[in-house]
């Protein structure tokens, strides 16, 4: 590392006459450390590295060989010669007149310019994905329009014009897709596009390469944008994406989705090395020893072979503690949880399809990046549970504590993520200021496309909780004889009533009301295990005139099929009382039912109190 910086400093020192003592100094320091850094042992990791240029974040004095030099001025920038992370200092060069001087200041007193930058173009692209939709103008000449007919994925030069913007030339651009959304340029194609691959090419909003995709297997536009934005909550890395309307030679294109690029911003928002082997699953492919390098270095395939041989041992306990060593397993797990949860079932997990594998350097470990989901949340009633059939999951689910990891990350992900956030609204949200982009008349024409992937997305989201909740009460009832039902997904089933979820006396409750002679309940399907149980909840009526029958009246508990004749129910005004149903289980599901049979009044059931209890 310090060879460079050596024979500079000796190639400017040979024609600049310095005192001797000057002269010895620099080269001792300079020789010492590079001799250091090939000699020593490993250094603790820095975030700074050596030749990267730092500039001053605080004033700060300067010291040569610890006696202070003078002051360092907010702003200025140095060179980098060595970091000493047990001392917390940094080593800088400067020149003063004819000589250079190696000097020391403490880390946090420095700020690498580039992650400045980094910052700067990251501030950049968050204002385009969180501000107005733009209006993009792609210019390729004739020839280059040609070139692109003949051979669409060679890069081609062009310019976006952005209305209300600024032109940006010089940008390179091929088309882009596989089966079922790849169009020709004479059609309605999607774009990759370089702002660097070029000579005087500019970043666009901060970005160095980012996609226009023509949405050909989505019409709605908003599915990649809604199953990002879920994955990025729970932590698993995918693009950014937002809307834009996309010309090419005055020609309508209509509706994109702008998806940001794989490139050192997007890493650096999920890992905090950047610099690490990033390959490219290609088309319905297994990772292999050749896939294709998106970042990195192609002599650096070190990991890739390790984690292809781990593939190929055909010892079980070997090949799991060799793809343990290769794979961060958790985050895998994770990023399995989400696929399963989004229904991706074109992704790496289910279809080998749609991904990227990133080496982090701080670690030596694979981490997966979803991709291509275009297509999500289409099956509701998917199992959040299946067998991956992708090479790394296949490996990791045949071992029991694996799938039990993999629950974990299943949970923490709907704790964190699915319950807090309506998704569906964000589904509408997404798509009315898309809307708001379009001139009416395309906006009417395209308001309709909102609902599908809304309601999938709904009934994907129910089904979904009742997996994970289903299972959570069934266990918690079986190991300590008590589950808590207050988040169940209970369903009303009313005749000659209403039913809805409100708040009573500062409760969340469930409500019926009687209109004429109704026949009312909320019911939830629970696997009882054998034995004795209670049923119960917190009940509160109003004006109950009940109606008799052989299940029961009034306001009470049972399990479907059964009877609660002879057995408490609240009529006319009740304040809140806690009712009962007993359950002799074989062991087996039962409906449980809160329910109110009455020509007229009303019912409240307190969610908290709802629950089932063993019996001693």
């Amino acid at each position: 590392m310090f060879l460079p910086i050596f024979a500079r400093v000796r190639g400017d020192l040979g024609h600049i006459h310095l005192d001797r003592l000057t002269h010895f100094r620099c080269h001792l320091f300079l020789f010492v450390a590079w001799a250091s850094s090939l000699l020593a042992a490993p250094a603790p990791e820095a975030e700074l590295a050596r030749g990267e240029i730092v500039r001053v974040v605080r004033a700060q004095m300067l010291f040569f060989y610890g006696k202070p030099h003078r002051m360092a001025k907010v702003g200025e920038t140095f060179e980098v010669l060595d970091v000493r992370t047990s001392k917390m200092q940094v080593y800088v060069a400067i020149r003063e007149g004819d000589r250079i001087v190696a000097l020391s200041l403490p880390l946090d007193a420095v700020q690498s310019v580039r992650k400045a930058k980094d910052a700067e173009r990251i501030e950049k692209s968050a204002a385009l994905f969180a501000g107005l939709i733009p209006t993009l103008q792609l210019k390729i000449d004739p020839q280059n329009m040609e070139r692109l007919r003949k051979d669409p994925r060679t890069y081609v030069e062009a310019t976006i014009e952005e209305a209300g913007g600024k032109n940006y030339e010089h940008l390179a651009i091929k088309l882009k897709g596989s089966a079922g959304s790849f169009q020709g340029i004479d059609a309605r194609p999607g774009f990759s596009i370089n702002c660097s691959k070029f000579k005087g090419g500019d970043r666009f909003h901060g970005l160095k390469r980012f996609q226009l995709n023509n949405c050909a297997q989505d019409p709605s536009a908003l599915s990649e944008l809604v199953a990002g934005e879920m994955a990025r909550a729970a932590g698993v890395p995918a693009s950014r994406c937002t809307h834009a309307l996309v010309k090419v030679n005055d020609r309508e294109l209509g509706i994109y989705v702008l998806k940001e690029g794989f490139t050192e911003e997007f890493l650096a928002a999920f890992f905090k090395k950047t610099d690490g082997q990033l390959y490219d699953g290609g088309f319905c492919a297994e990772i292999q020893e050749k896939m294709e390098l998106d970042r990195g270095d192609e002599v650096r395939r070190e990991g890739l072979l390790k984690l292809v041989a781990a593939f190929k041992e055909p010892d079980a306990a070997k090949q799991f503690e060799l793809l343990s060593a290769v794979v961060d397993v958790d985050a895998y797990l994770r990023h399995l949880a989400l696929e399963s949860i989004m229904c991706h079932w074109d992704g790496y997990s289910f279809n080998r399809n749609n991904y990227r594998i990133y080496e982090n350097p701080e670690t030596g470990r694979f981490h997966f990046i979803l991709h291509g989901m275009d297509q999500m949340f289409g099956d509701a009633g998917a199992s959040v549970q299946r067998d991956p059939g992708g090479q790394v999951g296949a490996i990791l689910w045949r071992r029991p504590e694996i799938r039990e990891r993999y629950w974990a990350q299943l949970t923490d992900v709907y704790e964190k993520v699915l319950k807090p956030v309506d998704w569906p609204a964000r589904v509408e949200e997404h798509g009315r200021r898309l809307l708001a982009a379009l001139a009416p008349e395309r906006a009417k024409q395209h308001e309709g496309q909102i609902a599908g992937p809304r309601d999938r997305l709904a009934e994907r989201m129910k089904q979904v909780r009742l997996q994970i909740e289903k299972p959570r009460v069934v266990n918690a009832l079986a190991a300590k004889g008590i589950a808590e039902l207050k988040t169940g997904e209970w369903s009303p089933q009313v005749a000659n009533a209403e039913s809805k979820e409100v708040q009573e006396d500062g409760r969340a409750c469930l409500y019926l009301q009687a209109k004429g002679e109704a026949n009312a309940s909320w019911r939830l399907n629970l696997n009882v295990p054998a034995g004795k149980f209670r049923f119960e909840a917190r009940i509160k009526t109003r004006g109950v005139e009940a109606m008799t029958s052989e299940v029961g009246e009034g306001a009470g508990l049972r399990v479907s099929g059964s009877s609660r004749a002879g057995q408490k129910s609240l009529k006319g005004d009740s304040a809140w009382e806690v009712l009962s149903y007993e359950i002799d289980s074989p062991g087996r599901d039962f409906a449980l039912v809160a329910e109110l049979r009455a020509r007229a009044g009303e019912m409240w059931i307190e969610r908290e109190s709802l629950r089932v209890v063993r019996v001693p």
